[in-house]
């Protein structure tokens, strides 16, 4: 550069790259950039209104806080009536129930949202007899389960 002129990067032309790696710009040469000195403010400010974004959706997830179990035997049908506290249905929900009967593979259920912002109710189709006990585990998308279990007791003496 010529004498008494400041250097700007605004006013710098055609740069090139020397074989020592000093960046050439209108004839001179410039040292390399080191490090965060030059990093974009801009950048830092994009991943903090990231952060700020992912922050308040998973300081607010919760765990299920109630499942309930019936049994509906005129219709061979478990009814899970699950408490699940969420403002976002679509995005923080119960995204799998999984439902045991005594020692068997459990039966996995999967969904994408949730029918109601707290308590909803699922029923599934499972023929059960006196003594089967059911397991059933719901699990949030973003944070914890809750399980509860129910076993099928006779008919009611009178």
């Amino acid at each position: 550069m010529k004498a008494g002129m400041k250097y700007s990067r605004k006013t710098c032309g055609m740069r090139t790259v020397h074989k020592t790696g000093k960046i050439g710009c209108d004839g001179g040469t410039l040292p390399p950039r080191d490090g965060l000195r030059y990093f974009s403010g801009g950048w830092i400010l994009a991943g903090i209104l990231v952060l700020l974004l992912i922050f308040p959706l998973s300081a607010s997830a919760t765990s299920p806080s109630d499942v309930q179990l019936s049994y509906l035997e005129q219709e061979e049908t478990l009814q899970v009536t699950i408490t699940h506290n969420s403002y976002l249905p679509s995005s923080h929900y119960i995204k799998r129930v999984e439902i045991q009967k005594n020692s068997e593979k459990p039966v996995v259920y999967e969904y994408t949202n949730q029918p109601d912002k707290a308590t909803f109710a699922y029923r599934y189709k499972l023929p059960l007899r006196e003594g089967d006990r059911v397991e059933v585990k719901a699990i949030c998308n973003l944070y914890g389960s809750r399980s509860a279990s129910l076993v099928i007791s006779g008919p009611a003496s009178k």
